[in-house]
């Protein structure tokens, strides 16, 4: 014990990743969207490259971090573009125990759905199909309070923030949470720890926009079974729900499924005649993640099976695969996508019809 209380804490901490991404993807040659192009090719390939950086610097009571991403799009004679976004740049100052202000840049990641967050008001939506990417942030001011009790509510924390956007700073929040590119917003979210349950109550003001609220919840039912839900409704406006569930058999299947509804997404008529097709935009979708650890007993392996239903129209999206994780970790994951339903349908009319998805990634 004495050894280890003369060690000194790290005065920093960094990690990311490195990716390369490979699809082959045959097109979907009665698509709109292939039709209008005026593409003459069967297939393509479309390479993805990315890189994140994360790095933590603390001092007394100083948080200073950054989360730095590049990335790299290409197919041959369509697409050849790069983006560099700073994700997160901020610093957090501890006040006292309980209390502390952050200035900066910060990805919030309100909610706790897995693939949706209707929760989510000062948070740039997720990629149903990549949800664990990071995201970009909003620069915000951000007071919070944290207070942990004894008995059946053990922890209490409480989250105001101010975020200003205008064509300076947060140029795009417009196209998430508002009608125009100048506004003043506020949030506030309480947590709560009760019954050993995860509560948050979320309040979002805005001059340029309607007032929301929403509530999620996530609970341990079992060691190996957890449900969570979401719960936003604009006053005077559109509501939105989610319920999903994870489960962990005893012999290492992981099962993630979700459900969420959209008062103001497209019916199935509305979205046949949206020429341009606009990913995740009908009312209600289900998502289900199946995944088998080390099947067969191969180390360090895993497959999985994860299905995208659009419920107004019935198309689809299914997914099969299989990962691997060397020593050195460099993951390897490989998988087949093919987009079903009719042509006029969410995924029918995508332009790709079924791709070979070959994905690396190397973290450190």
């Amino acid at each position: 014990m004495g050894a280890i209380e003369s060690m000194e804490p790290k005065s920093y901490e960094y990690n990311g990743y490195l990716r390369a991404d490979e699809r082959f993807q045959r097109l979907n040659t009665e698509s709109p969207l292939y039709i209008q192009s005026g593409d003459d090719r069967s297939y393509q390939n479309y390479v993805h490259l990315e890189g994140l950086f994360e790095f933590s610097y603390f001092y007394e009571m100083f948080t200073f971090k950054t989360s730095l991403m590049g990335t790299y799009d290409y197919v041959y004679e369509n697409i050849a573009e790069d983006n560099y976004p700073v994700n997160e740049l901020y610093v957090d100052a501890k006040i006292t125990d309980n209390h502390s202000v952050l200035v900066g840049k910060e990805s919030l990641k309100w909610g706790k759905g897995y693939y949706f967050n209707p929760v989510a008001f000062f948070d740039r939506p997720k990629d149903p199909q990549q949800p664990t990417v990071a995201r970009e942030g909003f620069t915000v001011l951000k007071y919070s309070y944290n207070k942990s009790f004894q008995g059946i509510l053990k922890n209490v924390a409480f989250d105001l923030l101010y975020l200003r956007a205008d064509d300076k700073i947060n140029k795009d929040f417009y196209r998430i949470a508002t009608d125009s590119q100048e506004s003043n917003n506020v949030g506030a979210r309480l947590y709560m720890l009760l019954f050993d349950t995860d509560i948050d109550i979320i309040y979002s003001y805005s001059d340029a926009a309607k007032e929301k609220i929403g509530i999620d919840f996530s609970k341990n039912l079992q060691t190996n079974f957890e449900v969570h839900g979401e719960l936003a409704k604009e006053i005077d406006g559109y509501h939105s729900y989610l319920l999903g569930l994870r489960y962990l058999t005893d012999f290492e299947l992981t099962i993630i499924s979700e459900y969420v509804y959209r008062s103001n997404g497209l019916s199935a008529e509305e979205i046949e005649s949206t020429l341009v097709p606009i990913p995740f935009i009908a009312k209600n979708y289900a998502i289900t993640w199946v995944s088998q650890k080390e099947p067969f007993d191969l180390l360090y392996s895993s497959l999985y099976f994860k299905n995208m239903l659009n419920l107004q129209d019935h198309s689809h999206q299914d997914k099969l695969g299989a990962t691997y994780s060397f020593r050195n970790n460099i993951e390897v994951d490989l998988s087949y996508n093919i987009n079903s339903g009719s042509i006029l349908s969410e995924f029918g009319k995508k332009s790709v019809q079924d791709f070979i998805w070959l994905k690396t990634m190397w973290l450190f």
